[in-house]
């Protein structure tokens, strides 16, 4: 009578064994990884997202209550320039670019005019900084002067140095303004020196309103402002053809703002 051997694990049975206990560990430690990588996307992703916030917000942050020159206007989008002298009266916006040769012809022909009528209080001139070529001439004499204009609205009248500037444009297009002429000359010209002249300059250095030139610029982009000089009575562009003479600026402004 033969023996039976007790039914038990073969070497062949052993290495099968093995190899599946291999495979189901490998296959655990694959979904470990799946996990993982998964989750540090999820992680990546989130960082990137909230960076992107983060970066966001800080730029409107810095556009919307970053520093402001004296008499902005409450929209940020410019600078009163006689405030206080004609509330209710037509509101008359001037958009400019401090590199535009037809905005500095319009300052030296009707500047005078234009000042005059608004310090009489015929109406609420805003003077809207535009820095559009400084992208077209590929410099960036336009933020310059503009944040130069600014700060000098701190120390003295702004109006004189928004003159001043366009009264010393280059006779070339794209040349700029330099740092020695808006920094030193237009403000000793002007008669500032002292503590002022320091205050001048270091927020001339520091470049304090860019910001704000970068803003007003955008701000009279999303207007719909497509060229300088522009100018609006109440909101609608003046025809500046109607204007037959430079001292007829402020009849020209009362026949629009009458919707003549």
């Amino acid at each position: 009578m033969s023996s039976k051997k007790p039914a038990g694990p073969t070497p062949a049975s052993n290495r099968r064994a093995q190899l599946r206990a291999a495979a189901e560990a490998e296959a655990k430690r694959a979904r470990t990884r799946k996990i993982i990588v998964t989750a540090l996307s999820v992680v990546v992703v989130a960082a990137l997202v909230i960076g992107g916030l983060i970066w966001a917000q800080s730029r409107n942050t810095q556009g919307a209550g970053g520093s402001l020159p004296p008499n902005t206007t409450s929209a940020g989008n410019g600078i009163i320039v006689n405030p206080g002298k004609a509330d209710g009266k037509p509101v008359v916006e001037l958009f400019f670019d401090y590199q535009c040769p037809a905005c500095g012809n319009l300052e030296r022909q009707a500047g005078k005019y234009i000042l005059d009528a608004a310090e009489q209080g015929d109406y609420q001139l805003i003077y809207r900084p535009m820095t559009f070529l400084d992208t077209n001439l590929r410099n960036d004499s336009s933020v310059r002067a503009a944040n130069a204009a600014a700060c000098y609205a701190e120390v003295g009248d702004y109006s004189a140095y928004h003159q001043a500037v366009f009264d010393n444009q280059p006779a070339q297009e794209g040349a700029g303004y330099t740092d020695d002429l808006l920094r030193n000359q237009l403000p000793t010209k002007l008669g500032t020196s002292g503590d002022k002249l320091t205050q001048f300059q270091q927020c001339y250095d520091t470049g304090r309103f860019k910001g704000f030139a970068q803003q007003t610029n955008t701000a009279a982009a999303r207007d719909g402002v497509t060229g300088t000089p522009t100018i609006r009575v109440n909101g609608k562009d003046l025809d500046l053809k109607s204007v037959s003479a430079p001292d007829q600026f402020p009849a020209a402004v009362a026949k629009a703002a009458a919707g003549q």
